[in-house]
């Protein structure tokens, strides 16, 4: 029962001899004014409690949102940058009249744990007659990371466009801070996995996979005075699976001499080899490996060995772009039917099952174009790539538009398996102005969220932080 306050009762501006003088029906209207007081108090008193609770619910939806943003940046100096800045983002400062403040933040000297708390101050209306002009209200939240595993596939774009705008210098940059997000300060990790796949228009699984190539494939002796780099081409009926080399091998990438067939010189005149390591931005290349870029780092726990792999990256000219050949090698570094197979520095146990508990696996797939083909002007044009020449029809067509077509046709397949393996795709388009080839990205990640576009290279760091703080994989406390 709601009762009327002396302190409210001695401010009426009512006596009891008044009232007496008033007679009954005067007396009846008085006392059932007095008596409203105390409901209409209640009342009055039930809605500022609901505008409070509303204000813990917006408080409480900022923490934990400031808490997440805080806790995937926990080892970095953006701690208290980002809680503030996705706080901000999730209450205005003066909600429902009140007065917010600043968060407050703390973390463990382990940098494991941080908590996040905050407090505002709600001015009332109606309980304002019973002398409370405020309430209070708090909001306190605990982030921690989790030991949840994690094998994830850095696949990367490093045709030759890359060297344009400093593209290339800007992917070192970025992908190097997500691996810094991820692994913190620590060297290595027992529940963290990467591969560094970069692609071309075709993908580098290494010189010494001999044991996964067809009988079919080029012999040592189609290379010389040079080697096999250890591209592949594409298993056109197997393009968008992760079948083992067992099950279907591979035929070792040949970029085969146009010497002396062609009287104003071919596209590839060989010899003189002119493809050096490393990789520079030249087209006037030639040789048997031509277009082949750097070899794939199968899973490893060693953030330097990583660091070190994406620090050497480079632009490789000549070839043209097949993104779905570099996703697919990406798949193959996550998939337990390659498990063993990769040798060091994978262990013989990776990789895990699909549905190993606590284990994701995880894709961040970036193009700076359209698959296509290089056309360099000299016959036969069309440079050689994973799927060969494209007069020789591979895709069904020597048209260079409907092959781009098939293409991203076989790339959508080869996403949606992914997917349906519970693997998480993110993708970026760098630079890239063809809405058809955004389409394509965008389908192919996991969801919306999961597309980003990067309308310049220096746009890029920020969005490999987004995705290195969203594969924290952290949890609230409650």
């Amino acid at each position: 029962m709601t009762s009327i306050p002396r302190t409210l009762l001695s401010r009426l501006p009512l006596s009891w001899p008044f009232l007496s003088r008033l007679g009954r029906r005067g007396n009846i209207a008085v006392m059932t004014a007095l008596m409203a007081v105390p409901a209409i108090g209640a009342t009055g008193l039930a809605v500022d409690l609901a505008r409070a609770y509303m204000l813990y619910n917006k408080l409480s939806t900022a923490i934990d949102a400031a808490a997440l943003a805080g806790g995937r940046v926990l080892t970095t100096a953006n701690v208290e940058t980002d809680v503030r800045m996705y706080f901000n983002a999730n209450i205005p400062s003066d909600f429902l009249g009140a007065t917010v403040g600043t968060p407050k933040v703390t973390a463990a000297a382990d940098n494991e744990t941080l908590v996040v708390s905050a407090s505002a101050t709600l001015p009332t209306t109606f309980s304002r007659i019973f002398g409370i002009d405020t309430i209070p209200v708090s909001v306190s939240n605990q982030v921690r990371r989790t030991v949840r595993g994690m094998e994830l596939a850095l696949v990367l774009d490093v045709t030759g466009s890359m060297w344009g705008s400093n593209k290339i210098g800007q992917l070192r940059t970025s992908a190097k801070d997500l691996v810094d997000i991820l692994f913190g300060a620590n060297e290595s990790s027992q529940t963290l996995w990467m591969s560094v796949v970069p692609y071309t228009a075709t993908v580098n699984l290494g010189p010494d996979r001999q044991g996964w190539l067809a009988p079919t494939s080029p012999t040592a002796a189609d290379y010389q005075p040079s080697a096999w780099r250890g591209c592949v081409e594409a298993r056109v009926n197997h393009d968008a699976d992760e079948l083992p080399p067992s099950a279907a091998p591979f035929t070792a990438f040949l970029y085969r001499s146009t010497l002396g067939q062609y009287p104003e010189g071919g596209d590839n005149d060989w010899p003189p080899i002119n493809d050096p390591l490393p990789y520079t931005d030249n087209n006037n290349r030639t040789g048997p490996n031509l277009g082949c870029g750097p070899a794939v780092l199968p899973l490893s726990n060693s953030k330097s060995q990583i660091l070190g792999q994406i620090a050497a990256l480079k632009g490789v000219n000549r070839g043209g772009t097949m993104a779905n050949i570099g996703l697919q090698a990406g798949w193959f570094t996550l998939s337990p039917l390659w498990r063993g197979l990769w040798g060091g520095p994978t262990p013989a146990g990776l990789p895990l099952d699909y549905d190993t508990t606590d284990t994701d696996k995880a894709v961040v797939l970036l193009t700076d174009g359209s698959n296509e083909w290089h056309d360099y002007s000299k016959p036969p044009t069309g440079d050689y790539t994973a799927y060969g020449r494209l007069s020789e029809k591979r895709l069904g067509t020597s048209s260079a538009s409907q092959a781009t077509t098939n293409i991203n046709t076989r790339m959508t397949n080869l996403c949606a398996a992914m997917k349906a393996k519970k693997i998480t795709i993110y993708t970026i388009t760098l630079m890239v102005t063809s809405e058809t080839t955004k389409s394509l990205y965008r389908g192919c990640a996991s969801q919306p969220t999961y597309y980003f576009n990067s309308p310049s290279a220096a746009e890029l760091q920020g969005i490999f932080k987004q995705i290195g703080s969203q594969l924290s994989n952290l949890r609230l406390e409650k």
